[in-house]
């Protein structure tokens, strides 16, 4: 009866606020160019962050994660909770199957082979993630509520030398989904370099006005006393749509097909415009005046990292120029790959 009780105390979030917050940080990972997203473990304060590469059991493609982790020696261990849901989490699945895989720290990427701990070792381990915070308030509480034990993942060093390392790292950067070398070459440092210089465009001055936007937001939120909320929720929802398109087949740098109507209506300036001219005559309370400005000001900033509407079979629309005629329809019988409007950006 204590147990029952007990597993009825521990709350956990729902499970749609679980994958918006996964969404999120995937999100921060692919717009940071990797900078924010990752992090390495200290006990006592909080679990490292990793990016763990699987192979896919069914497709047999590369699957990336982001998941939390603590060391235990030369070893990585993580734990297969899966957000505390009651499914295993697909890359534990595609482990079981596979168990070579490829993780990406904050020092780089590293060949792996997991298993799952057993006994004595299960326990130490188990006691040992307790020690870093993040994973829930009590994780024996939260580990009952789930149907199967909770697996202890350890992910041994695997040895395979610097040129299988190459062969096998999966872990993408997502702005360009290749493959990270584990040394890179000093042609690839070159040619790393000059794509940076080539993404600084025009349209990234977008982030100025952007971000002074959400600073003037962040400064009414506080003079009328609303605190941070509104600022989250009007900065959050205009990506709401794009869970829509979870689960749905698109290529890379393409929005599932049925997200793409909500994304638009949400990315487009009239609907915040509009709340705003209601809060400004009064029909709205005060919280949608800076909701509205929150939102005008991810639009912007959205047009800075290329985060704009989208065409109706999901990827970018291009951006109008001045200097340069705008790209020419196919003629018929002519054919135009799907990611030409986004690479002429």
């Amino acid at each position: 009866m204590t147990a029952l009780a007990e597993q009825e105390d521990v709350r956990i979030l729902p499970r749609f606020l679980v994958r918006i917050f996964w969404v999120l940080h995937r999100t921060a990972y692919r717009l940071t160019g990797g900078r924010f997203g990752l992090s390495q473990p200290q006990a006592g304060t909080r679990f490292g962050m990793m990016r763990l590469a699987t192979v896919g059991r069914r497709s047999g493609k590369p699957r990336v994660a982001i998941v939390g982790y603590i060391e235990d020696g030369p070893n990585l261990v993580t734990i297969a909770m899966n957000g505390w849901g009651e499914s295993e989490p697909a890359w534990w699945l595609n482990l079981q199957s596979n168990p070579d895989a490829v993780v990406g720290l904050t020092t780089g990427p590293r060949a792996v082979r997991a298993r799952a701990a057993t006994g004595s070792e299960r326990e130490r381990l188990w006691a040992k993630v307790g020690d870093y915070p993040g994973w829930g308030n009590d994780i024996d509480a939260l580990a009952a509520r789930r149907p199967a034990e909770t697996a202890v993942v350890v992910l041994e060093p695997r040895d395979d030398g610097a040129d299988r390392l190459r062969e096998v790292a999966t872990v993408f950067d997502q702005q360009h989904d290749q493959p990270i070398e584990a040394a890179p070459t000093a042609s690839r440092i070159s040619r790393t370099q000059d794509t940076q210089r080539r993404r600084l465009r025009l349209r990234h001055l977008w982030l100025v006005p952007g971000l002074a936007i959400a600073a003037f937001a962040n400064t009414r939120a506080t003079d009328l006393g609303l605190g941070i909320v509104p600022l989250l929720v009007f900065g959050i929802a205009p990506d709401l749509p794009r869970l829509l398109g979870l689960g749905q087949p698109h290529a890379p740098g393409q929005m599932a097909a049925r997200a793409v109507p909500a994304f638009n209506l949400m990315h487009h300036p009239l609907p915040p415009l509009a709340v705003l001219a209601l809060a400004v005559t009064g029909v709205l309370p005060p919280v949608f005046f800076v909701g509205a400005i929150a939102w005008l000001g991810h639009l912007v900033m959205g047009i800075g990292i290329g985060d704009r509407l989208r065409r109706r079979d999901g990827f970018l629309r291009p951006l109008p120029t001045l200097g340069r005629p705008a790209p020419r329809r196919p003629a018929a019988g002519g054919t135009a790959t799907p990611m030409s409007a986004e690479r002429a950006e």
